[in-house]
C-alpha cells in the first residue's frame, strides 16, 4: 500500500517526508500489520486518509521500544507497537478494536480514567492491579501506566496515548519479600517470647536456688551452733573442771594448750556461723548499720572499707535487704581476690525512690567487655547471679571498670512506698 509522502510530525504545522509509516529497513511486525490492515472496516478511514497527527503519532510509537498504544477517535480505536503486544496475552487480535472492548475485563477501572484523559488531564498509575483474561481464565496482573491526551494544534483532543509496563513479577517479588519479612518478624516475636519465658524461668530458678542455698546455710549454721559450738563450749567447761583435780604441772600445761586449741576451734566455728548466718543486725531495716557490721568483718581479710551515707531514710523490703547485703558482701570478696588493693569505699544514697549502693576501689580493674562474656563467675553469687536477683526485685547492677584504674559497681533497688 502506497501512502501519501506527506504527514505531520508533532502537530499540523511541521511537515516531514516518509515513504511509509515506518522508514524502510526498520519495519516492525506491527508496522507491517498496520500497513496491511483494511482500516475502512473500522470507524477510522483508510490509512491514506488518516490525519497527519495520527500518522505522526503512530510513526513515533512504532519507533519506540516501549509498550505504547494509541486510542483514536470516539471509539478509541486501538493501534499499538511491538512492545505492547505481550501485554495483551492470548486476547483476540486487538488491532483496530475499541480500547475498552480489548480490555473488557478492566473496563470498570480504566473507563473513568480514559474520560479524564479525554478531558485533557494526563494521569499516571503505579502498581495497579487488574484481573485479566489470560490462558482462558482471570489472573491477577499489575501495571504502571499512563493515559495522556493527543491534541491537535488548536487544542482539540482526538485520542489518548496509553504507555504501560507490566510489573507483575516485581509486585509479586515485593509481596513475597513482604510475606517473608512478616514471617520472619513473627518468628522473631515467637523466639523473643520464648526467650523471655526462658528468662523468667531462669530468674525463677535462680531465686529458688538462692532460697534453697540460704535455707541450707541457715540450717548448717544452726547445726554448727547447736551441736559443734555447744560441744566445744562444753569441752572448755570440762577442761576447767578437770584442772581443779590435777596437780601435775606438765599435765596442767598440756591441758592449757588443749584448751587453747578448743577455744580457737570454737572461735573459728562462731566466725563460720556468722558467715553463714549474720547476727540479728541483719534483720534491721537500717542498711547503713549492716554495712558497718560487714566492714568490720572485712578487716580480718585486710580490707579497709570507708562508708558514706547521705542520711536519708531508705525503707526496703526484707528480700531487698538480704539481696543487697549478699551482693555487697560478694563484691567485697571480689575486691579481696582480684583488685590487689586493701582499701575500698561504699556510698549509700537514695535517689528517685531507689536505694543506691556504690562500691568503689582503685585496684587492678578489668576489661568490662571481656567480663560481660563470662558473668557467671565461680562460687558465691557471681556477677550474673547478682544481676538476676536484682532484676527480679526491680533493681539493677551497673559496672564501670578500666584496666589499671579500678572498678565502680552501682547496685540499685526499689524503696518501699511511703505509707
Amino acid at each position: 500500500m502506497q501512502l501519501s509522502p506527506f504527514f505531520y510530525i508533532g502537530g499540523e504545522n511541521i511537515v516531514g517526508v516518509f515513504g511509509m509509516i515506518i522508514s524502510p529497513g526498520k519495519q516492525s511486525v506491527m508496522g507491517r500489520l498496520i500497513s496491511e490492515k483494511d482500516w475502512s472496516k473500522t470507524s477510522l478511514s483508510p490509512i491514506e486518509h488518516w490525519p497527519s497527527l495520527l500518522l505522526n503519532t503512530v510513526n513515533v510509537m512504532l519507533e519506540v521500544n516501549f509498550p505504547i498504544a494509541v486510542c483514536w477517535g470516539k471509539e478509541l480505536i486501538t493501534i499499538y507497537n511491538d512492545a505492547y503486544r505481550p501485554l495483551l496475552g492470548d486476547k483476540p487480535e486487538a488491532l483496530g478494536r475499541p480500547f475498552l472492548e480489548v480490555w473488557q475485563e478492566a473496563k470498570d477501572i480504566i473507563e473513568p480514567q480514559l474520560h479524564l484523559a479525554l478531558e485533557g488531564q494526563p494521569i499516571f498509575f503505579k502498581n495497579m492491579e487488574f484481573n485479566l483474561l489470560r490462558k482462558s481464565k482471570l489472573q491477577p496482573a499489575w501495571f504502571d501506566y499512563t493515559f495522556s491526551p493527543i491534541r491537535y494544534s488548536n487544542g482539540e483532543i482526538s485520542g489518548v496515548i496509553n504507555i504501560a509496563v507490566e510489573v507483575t513479577e516485581r509486585v509479586q517479588a515485593l509481596d513475597g519479600l513482604k510475606e517473608l519479612n512478616e514471617y520472619l518478624e513473627q518468628k522473631v516475636k515467637e523466639r523473643t517470647a520464648t526467650l523471655e519465658e526462658y528468662k523468667d524461668q531462669l530468674q525463677n530458678l535462680t531465686y529458688q536456688l538462692n532460697f534453697a542455698k540460704e535455707r541450707e546455710r541457715h540450717a548448717l549454721a544452726g547445726h554448727l551452733h547447736d551441736h559443734v559450738g555447744q560441744l566445744l563450749d562444753l569441752s572448755v567447761i570440762k577442761i576447767d573442771q578437770l584442772k581443779r583435780s590435777v596437780q601435775d604441772e606438765k599435765v596442767l600445761e598440756k591441758m592449757k594448750k588443749l584448751r587453747e586449741v578448743i577455744m580457737l576451734a570454737n572461735n573459728n566455728t562462731r566466725d563460720f556461723v556468722h558467715e553463714l548466718k549474720p547476727p540479728p543486725i541483719f534483720e534491721k531495716e537500717n542498711m547503713e548499720e549492716l554495712l558497718w557490721w560487714l566492714a568490720q568483718r572485712m578487716k580480718k581479710y585486710d580490707l579497709q572499707i570507708h562508708i558514706k551515707d547521705d542520711g536519708k531514710p531508705k525503707p526496703i523490703s526484707a528480700e531487698v535487704h538480704k539481696v543487697l547485703y549478699e551482693s555487697v558482701r560478694e563484691l567485697c570478696f571480689n575486691i579481696i581476690k582480684h583488685a590487689n588493693i586493701n582499701e575500698a569505699s561504699i556510698e549509700l544514697s537514695e535517689k528517685n525512690s531507689e536505694i543506691l549502693i556504690i562500691i568503689n576501689d582503685r585496684g587492678r580493674g578489668f576489661n568490662i567487655n571481656e567480663k560481660k562474656s563470662g558473668m557467671t563467675g565461680k562460687g558465691g553469687f557471681g556477677l550474673f547471679n547478682i544481676q538476676e536477683r536484682l532484676q527480679m526485685l526491680g533493681g539493677s547492677l551497673m559496672i564501670e571498670s578500666q584496666a589499671g584504674k579500678g572498678t565502680k559497681v552501682t547496685l540499685s533497688a526499689p524503696l518501699l512506698p511511703h505509707s
